[in-house]
């Protein structure tokens, strides 16, 4: 099957678009004709191979305007099929654009909407399907996006900070990189002359040390190119195993300096899902296994489905929450305050907003740890370079003086 992207009206000349799948451009004819349509154009759109698969993806600031507007329309009363043809019209983004397209020929054949996102998953989560399809069923498709709007907004939000806080540090490791591959390249070769005359033997052993770094630099760039090409690639490739993503992962939630930024993080995102999925009738054992695969943790994935065990053993949310562990005491104390009243969702919304605030907090405590180490490092950096370029400077300058208080 071939798919075609075509243009269409009816006879009252009303112009539709869509992508249909069709053997060929007869039977596409058929199956535009089928629906009382006329064909006016259409197009062959090549399918792009699994390989490429990753080209579906979109920002989440993009699905998050999606979910957005698409739930200001179907609460208007616009029917979704109509719904989704103003939003092609509407998203710059040309990725989804052309998605939809076939999301809106899929509900003209009476396709349910969640089974039609299903064909992009990296597109829409799985999160996100589930969702739209427990808002088909619920009949609360318009408080289902909402709902998933907001997620993603304080989803993003939290995603940026993190990263945010993560430039300042790598700008200076990567200054501190520049700087010193800019001595060695540029400025100890203009020293090397002076060098020569004063004989290898005079050389401090520091100035030894910094000279045969820069010959290897100047003389093995390409070597070193291809070296960091490589770990650049086993980097990559390794991370696509199971063992090495588990120590990742915990890397994140152990190391001293970045531990607290993860931890409130991901404190921060588990209570704002939590309460969507609540929020939406998901019972507790399902929204807390679903939070898991959420987390982009392996480790957080598993020690939530230790809890959901617990949870089916009869042991109370805050309870089992609290056997693994990893979630600060206030999230476990508050959670159970919220299973005594009754009032868990509005608990954990409540929550949610102060843990984003304490991701901020956890940021800026990174940041103040690791802004002097790297400032520390960078001045060693500099002091070992004018050590190794003015301490020879030096000793020719006392020789030359030697010399000529001698022969006067």
């Amino acid at each position: 099957m071939n798919k075609y992207k075509f243009k269409a009206k009816d006879i009252n000349n009303k112009i539709t678009r869509g992508v249909f799948y069709a053997k060929d451009p007869d039977d596409l004819r058929d199956i535009v004709s089928s629906m009382n349509y006329y064909l006016i154009s259409y197009r062959k759109i090549t399918e792009s191979s699994s390989l490429f698969s990753f080209m579906e993806k979109i920002k989440v600031d993009d699905l998050t305007m999606f979910c957005r507007q698409f739930a200001i329309m179907v609460t208007a009363g616009i029917q979704i099929v109509n719904a989704i043809e103003i939003l092609i019209d509407n998203t710059r983004n040309q990725k989804l654009k052309s998605i939809l397209d076939v999301v809106h020929s899929d509900i003209l054949k009476g396709q349910k909407l969640s089974d039609s996102f299903a064909k992009y998953p990296k597109t829409f989560p799985t999160f996100f399907r589930n969702m739209v399809a427990i808002g088909e069923i619920s009949g609360k498709l318009d408080v289902i996006l909402q709902r998933l709007a907001d997620y993603y907004e304080k989803d993003a939000r939290t995603k940026k900070k993190v990263k945010g806080a993560l430039k300042y540090p790598l700008f200076l490791v990567a200054m501190a990189i520049g700087v010193l591959v800019l001595i060695c390249v540029v400025v100890m070769p203009m020293f090397q002359g002076i060098f020569d005359q004063l004989g290898s033997d005079n050389l401090p052993a520091i100035t030894k040390a910094l000279q045969a770094f820069s010959n290897f630099l100047t003389t093995q760039y390409l070597y070193i190119l291809a070296v960091l090409a490589l770990i650049i690639l086993l980097w990559v490739l390794l991370g696509r195993f199971e063992k090495v993503k588990r120590a990742k992962d915990k890397f994140k939630l152990t190391a001293p300096i970045i531990s607290g930024v993860t931890i409130a993080s991901a404190t921060s995102r588990f209570t704002s899902g939590f309460s969507t999925l609540l929020s939406s009738s998901i019972p507790v054992v399902d929204a807390i296994g679903t939070m898991g695969k959420l987390m982009d943790n392996k480790i957080l994935e598993e020690r939530l489905a230790i809890v959901t065990s617990e949870i089916k053993r009869g042991q109370g949310i805050s309870k089992s929450i609290e056997t693994i562990n990893t979630f600060p005491t206030m999230l476990t104390e508050m959670i159970s305050i919220g299973e005594q009243t009754g009032q868990l969702e509005e608990v954990l919304d409540r929550v949610c907003s102060y843990y984003e605030e304490q991701v901020d907090t956890a940021i800026k405590q990174m940041t103040g740890m690791i802004e002097p180490v790297m400032i520390m490092v960078i001045a060693v950096i500099v002091v070992v370079i004018i050590l190794a370029v003015f301490m020879p400077m030096l000793s020719l300058m006392t020789a030359v003086e030697q010399s000529g208080s001698t022969t006067y």
